[in-house]
């Protein structure tokens, strides 16, 4: 269980078909980049899932923002996750499952960590 290529189709919100295939894979590649950093695979089962969820979930939210809000179609990946990631947590994705929201502000966190130092 790791982010894998099958997450480009989900992501497909069929807005901006050309710019939709290109920031997916480069949001999937940073998402693999950041799995294998944080060596994901070695910790348990509960603990990928939540990760593996949480990414999705934000790389969803990502392609619709690069594809659909004005100020975010030029976007680089580096761009949108600076904008939408904080020390403090990611975007607001699950309004009404608070435990949900937890989740993705958790991974958010470290992927804020991630980013200071690449």
């Amino acid at each position: 269980m790791k982010p894998n290529s099958k997450w480009i189709n989900d992501w497909h919100t069929g807005i901006e078909s050309a710019r939709e295939t290109a920031i997916s894979a480069e949001i999937l590649q940073y998402f693999m980049d950041f799995w294998d950093k944080m060596k994901l695979e070695e910790k348990s089962k509960t603990t990928k899932r939540r990760y593996y969820s949480s990414l999705h979930a934000l790389g969803g939210y990502l392609v619709e923002k690069a594809t659909s809000d004005e100020d975010d179609l030029e976007d680089t990946v580096d761009e949108l996750l600076s904008k939408y990631i904080e020390s403090e947590g990611g975007p607001f994705i699950y309004y009404d499952d608070e435990s949900w929201q937890d989740e993705v502000d958790m991974v958010c966190r470290k992927i804020y960590k991630y980013m200071k130092t690449k």
